[in-house]
């Protein structure tokens, strides 16, 4: 029969393989739960390199955005500068326009044309004999610009007229 030092050494290893066997339960825990970390770590990894990609994808397309930016920036430049030149040589053609108006040349035609009018008047024709009417609208109708003209062409004829008198 075991004595108590037997006993005591049977209890001892029924406890050592317990614990063993709890240790293994846990180690094996402990490889499941590690291998789950790993494969939600490289899911993870999968999709933070999508995420980089499809921000890469968005600098790439706002970079592209602000070339054309800069291009269209730059085309305004030129038209501005287009312009400013435009705007001198406009403002060199007023001032050349003015000089001709208020010059010699000016004066003559001013007068030329108040001649002409003058002889006209004095014959009794119409000062704007010599131009065409063009008809606008439907039915012969005409347009606002002509009907004053006719208008005013009726009441100075109609002065001329009681002038003569």
């Amino acid at each position: 029969m075991p004595n108590a030092g037997q006993w005591a050494a049977l209890v001892a290893a029924v406890f050592w393989a317990a614990g063993v066997c709890a240790g293994i339960y846990v180690l094996f825990k402990l490889a499941r739960l590690l291998s789950e970390a790993a494969r939600l770590v490289a899911d993870l990894r999968a999709r933070s390199d999508q995420v980089f990609e499809r921000a890469q994808a968005a600098v790439d397309r706002a970079n592209e955005q602000l070339d054309k930016t800069g291009a269209v920036a730059a085309g305004m430049d030129e038209l501005n500068t287009g312009m400013t030149e435009l705007a001198s040589q406009v403002s060199a053609l007023a001032g050349l326009g003015r000089a001709v108006t208020a010059g010699p040349a000016g004066r003559a035609a001013a007068f030329v044309y108040g001649v002409r009018r003058a002889v006209a008047l004095r014959r009794g024709s119409r000062p704007d004999a010599g131009r065409r009417i063009v008809r606008a609208g439907y039915a012969g109708e005409l347009s606002g610009l002509q009907t004053a003209r006719r208008e005013t062409a009726s009441a100075g004829l109609a002065r001329r007229q009681e002038v003569a008198r």
